[in-house]
């Protein structure tokens, strides 16, 4: 349960407004400082039964579960039973994808890393039996190659579902139950789970999403489990404390009581740029998202499901970490103020985004145009010297198909933009340039790859 910070009401406050602005029904949030773990709960688990949300209540964490999955696969090579950097068709002869070449070079630290090139969104539902990740990687040859592997950043849910095929292949079992052997039940997590069944026993919030698009309204969002395709990239149910306790963990020496579980040099591998991220962070680096906060290293991840938005945030340095829980789609707005928040009160470091600058209209107006995406496009315009992005999007998990509300987006390099306002101010954007010609290649929007097709 949770213990009372020293400035209980500065929390409370910066909670509160932000769950006040953003409409958001329940949050929780837990603090790691000077060894401690203190956690809090806010608002309600329901808005249909308005029971209150407790400091222990369950949420789905979505991405962050990749980092988990990260931390698997390091243990396993520690184990000598996979290596980084050889070929993934190695440890699994009968993978097939659309590029041969990709096929015989993809390694781990490719799809850890989101530089494999696979289309990264595919949420098919194989059914909840053993075999449901087997019969997911299977169809792979059906992914469109976007780029070559190595060749450029793109955030890709399906590489992790390679990785997690290539766990339960090594291994001989399931994924779900080599997490647990491997990482869960080393770390002492009692409350992470995979599936629905095990998490209804405990405390549990039901997520929430918008109405409308925009729409401050919320309904309980019905369609709760991921397929268990999924759930090496977003599967995990768990509590702020349980995400405190991994933190701890990987700000750590790589012991848990005093038992060694990983190096302390595969953990500072993992915390070490493999690649520069586009516009989603500075850096990534083995299942991590790095950035800089007034010039302090933040190792952060994300995630994001079906009416859930949580964040992880770790600043190795000041041994301090941050686990914000949401169940609202409209979180990541609410958990993007209070980290702010709780970097500039506990730490002194406050974050401010890059001021934007004025480029020349004939430069903006060559990211004009119509790009394609995975699940649904968007159209850029030019609108008073910043660029307007109107999109329509279809739900990879209920196939509902949406248009959202405008977002501008003002310059902050020759090919990098920043949301100016709303919901997803502080959200940055690039243009990938063609290899010939002046029109953009790709659009980068929300780690994803979008394709240029008209004016």
């Amino acid at each position: 349960m949770s213990t009372e910070l020293q400035h209980p009401d500065s929390l409370h406050q910066a909670v509160q407004a932000a769950m006040e602005r953003w409409s958001v029904p329940g949050i929780t949030v837990g603090i790691l400082r000077d060894g401690q773990i203190e956690t809090f709960g806010y608002g309600v688990a329901s808005l249909e039964t308005a029971y209150p949300i407790r400091p222990d209540s369950l949420l789905q964490i979505g991405s962050i579960s990749k980092v988990f999955t990260a931390t698997l696969i390091m243990r396993l090579v520690e184990a000598g039973k996979l290596d980084l950097d050889t070929p993934v068709i190695t440890y699994l002869p009968e993978l097939r994808l659309a590029d041969a070449t990709a096929q015989q070079t993809i390694t781990l630290r490719h799809l850890l890393a989101h530089t494999s090139g696979l289309e990264g969104d595919r949420f098919t539902d194989y059914g909840i039996g053993d075999d449901a990740l087997a019969k997911c990687v299977a169809e792979f040859h059906t992914l469109r190659q976007y780029t070559a592997p190595g060749e450029l950043w793109s955030y890709c849910n399906s590489g992790f579902y390679l990785a997690g095929r290539v766990v339960e292949k090594v291994l001989g079992t399931t994924f779900e139950a080599a997490m647990k052997e491997w990482v869960f039940d080393p770390l002492g997590l009692d409350r992470a789970f995979f599936f629905a069944h095990e998490a209804i026993v405990y405390p549990v919030s039901v997520g929430h999403t918008e109405v409308e698009p925009g729409s401050s309204q919320q309904q309980v969002a019905r369609l709760y489990p991921l397929p268990r395709c999924v759930n090496a990239a977003g599967g995990i149910i768990s509590n702020v404390e349980n995400l405190l306790k991994f933190a701890r963990f990987h700000l750590g020496d790589g012991t848990v009581d005093g038992t060694p579980v990983l190096s302390r040099a595969s953990l500072e591998q993992m915390q070490q740029p493999q690649t520069a991220a586009g516009n989603f962070a500075e850096a990534y680096g083995i299942g991590w998202a790095l950035s800089t906060v007034a010039g302090v290293r933040v190792v952060s991840h994300g995630g994001s499901t079906n009416g859930f938005q949580a964040q992880l945030a770790l600043v190795p340095e000041r041994q301090f970490a941050i686990a914000i829980l949401t169940n609202s789609d409209r979180g990541a707005a609410a958990h993007r103020d209070i980290q702010r928040w709780a970097l500039a009160h506990y730490l002194g470091l406050k974050e401010a985004d890059p001021e934007p600058i004025s480029l020349p209209e004939e430069a903006l107006a060559r990211f004009a145009g119509t790009y394609k995406q995975q699940h649904g496009h968007t159209t850029i315009t030019v609108v008073d010297g910043k660029l307007r992005a109107e999109t329509v999007v279809r739900s990879v998990l209920t196939g509902e198909e949406r248009t959202m509300p405008p977002i501008d987006m003002a310059p902050i390099g020759e090919r990098e933009f920043i949301v100016v306002d709303g919901q997803y101010k502080g959200m940055r954007v690039d243009f990938i340039p063609a290899a010939t010609g002046d029109k953009p290649r790709f659009l980068r929007f929300g780690g994803r790859l979008g394709d240029y097709v008209e004016q």
